[in-house]
């Protein structure tokens, strides 16, 4: 049976391949809001479920003219002729005709609107030619600033190499944890934004692929999330089969170091719980506990808490084993990394 969640895989189809900016994100909604209606209004009138949805995709089959700018759907219109009146009927034979009206001489312009209309020419001339000059300045303040700007970034990140910490290590007998240089346990080296967001990108949907099926237990679901992104930070794992529950712990000397950009972590983290998700069909609750050691040496933990109907909720289809082939992959991780999706995803998992 084919029904409204099939709607949404099949509009991520549609856009496979494009660049998610905030247009064609916006587009692609209005698309699916659409064909939502469309598959509704088919229904109601005692279709079949797999015929409406049918005639819902035909009716939409390609997003290029749309996106392109083109109307094909338009039906051309066509002016019809005025009806000429028929000349009336004489009242006497005898009565000469009616003289045709003289034809008005063309107007002429007046002073006045000559005038308006030259001031209007040189004001419109006049904001192209400031446009034209800020566009000019601010590139050239760019262009000045940006070496500036890596030159201070070099220093930051020089002194954060530099700089040597104390922590202790929950996993460690011994209360210290091992130094690498990169503020990181475990050995694990620091990536910049780039080469998280790569890691992201990169990671193969046969690895995840083959742990398909996997129940809710923690060793082998501890295995499988070590193959993530982040994942060697992952230390830890607790099942709770019966209530479908895992709490998985993630463990940083300075969760900072990972990324520049601290977006970065989180969105990764995203996709990992988004990955378990659709590996274990029986997971319902997934706990991400960080703990991250303080300038004190006190131990932080930070808590989020991931609900499979609020996550599928947001994504607006269904996580399951049917998306772990290549293409379906793709737009799922496309759509899970649009700042509209791992953002609310994020902020509905924080526990206060």
């Amino acid at each position: 049976m084919s029904g409204r969640s099939d709607l949404r895989m099949y509009v991520e189809h549609l856009f496979e391949g494009r660049t998610l900016d905030a247009e064609t994100i916006e587009l692609k909604e209005e698309i699916y809001g659409n064909l939502v209606a469309r598959f509704d209004d088919y229904v109601s009138q005692g279709m079949g479920e797999d015929e409406a949805f049918q005639r819902t995709c035909d009716a939409v089959s390609s997003v290029d003219d749309v996106i392109d700018g083109k109307d094909e759907t338009a039906a051309p219109t066509t002016a019809m002729p005025k009806a000429t009146p028929g000349p009336a009927p004489a009242t006497s034979t005898d009565a000469p005709p009616a003289p045709k009206p003289a034809r008005s001489a063309p107007g002429r312009w007046s002073t006045a609107v000559i005038v308006a209309v030259v001031a209007v020419v040189l004001v419109v001339a006049g904001i192209a030619g400031c446009t034209v000059f800020n566009m000019l300045d601010t590139q050239r303040a760019v262009s000045d600033y940006q070496p500036q700007t890596s030159q201070d970034v070099q220093q930051i990140d020089q002194g954060d190499d530099d700089a040597s910490q104390t922590t202790t290590d929950v996993g460690s007998t011994n209360g210290t944890a091992p130094q690498d240089g990169t503020g990181n346990r475990y050995g694990a080296p620091a990536q910049g934004d780039t080469d998280l967001m790569a890691e992201v990108q990169s990671h193969s949907v046969d690895d995840l692929a083959s742990y398909e099926g996997m129940p809710v237990s923690s060793e082998p679901f501890l295995a499988m999330m070590n193959s993530l992104p982040l994942g060697l930070y992952a230390h830890e794992a607790m099942a709770e089969p019966d209530t479908g529950t895992i709490e998985l712990t993630y463990a940083y000397d300075d969760r900072d170091a990972l990324a520049r950009d601290d977006d970065c972590v989180d969105r990764a983290l995203v996709y990992d719980v988004v990955a378990a998700m659709s590996v274990t069909s029986d997971l319902q609750t997934l706990r991400i506990v960080e703990e991250e050691v303080d300038d004190d040496g006190e131990l932080d933990r930070d808590v989020h808490v991931f609900d499979r109907a609020t996550v599928e909720g947001i994504l607006g289809f269904p996580l399951n084993a049917e998306l772990l082939v290549s293409d379906t992959w793709d737009a799922t991780r496309n759509e899970v990394m649009t700042t509209r999706a791992w953002d609310a995803i994020w902020e509905s998992a924080d526990v206060d």
